[in-house]
């Protein structure tokens, strides 16, 4: 009988929201880890494009971190930096430097739309919301 070893065991796991969270979360800064953002969607969404265990996930994040890190790096003008500070419960912006940041679930959906492109994208609508 072939030993399977600790490593192993963890990357043949089914993703769920908590395993997403711990997959990702040592990726990134802690600052991307905050709000009461839903991880609950992502596994539905990531298993639509083959990415069904943790070993999976975290080479897709791993072979787009640095893309993703670059992107908050990018400085937001002085308008759109004023606008994202005063939505209600945005935590993810320092208004000093004009960069903001995403929170994990969007560092998940930011690297299937860079790996699988428009498809992967999700596109909030208006009838979405009733309106």
């Amino acid at each position: 009988m072939k030993h399977i070893s600790a490593r192993e065991k963890v990357d043949s796991v089914p993703l769920d929201a908590d395993s997403i969270r711990r997959t990702v979360r040592p990726l990134f800064r802690r600052r991307n880890d905050y709000g009461d953002a839903s991880f609950g969607e992502l596994p539905a969404e990531l298993s639509r494009f083959g990415i069904a265990t943790v070993k999976d996930l975290r080479l897709l994040m791993k072979k787009h971190r640095r893309t993703l890190l670059a992107e908050e790096n990018v400085k937001m003008c002085r308008a759109e930096t004023l606008w994202l500070a005063s939505e209600e419960d945005f935590s993810g912006i320092d208004t000093l430097s004009g960069k903001s940041w995403f929170a994990l679930p969007g560092l998940v959906r930011s690297a299937m739309e860079l790996e699988f492109g428009d498809d992967a994208a999700v596109y909030v609508s208006d009838l979405c919301h009733g309106t």
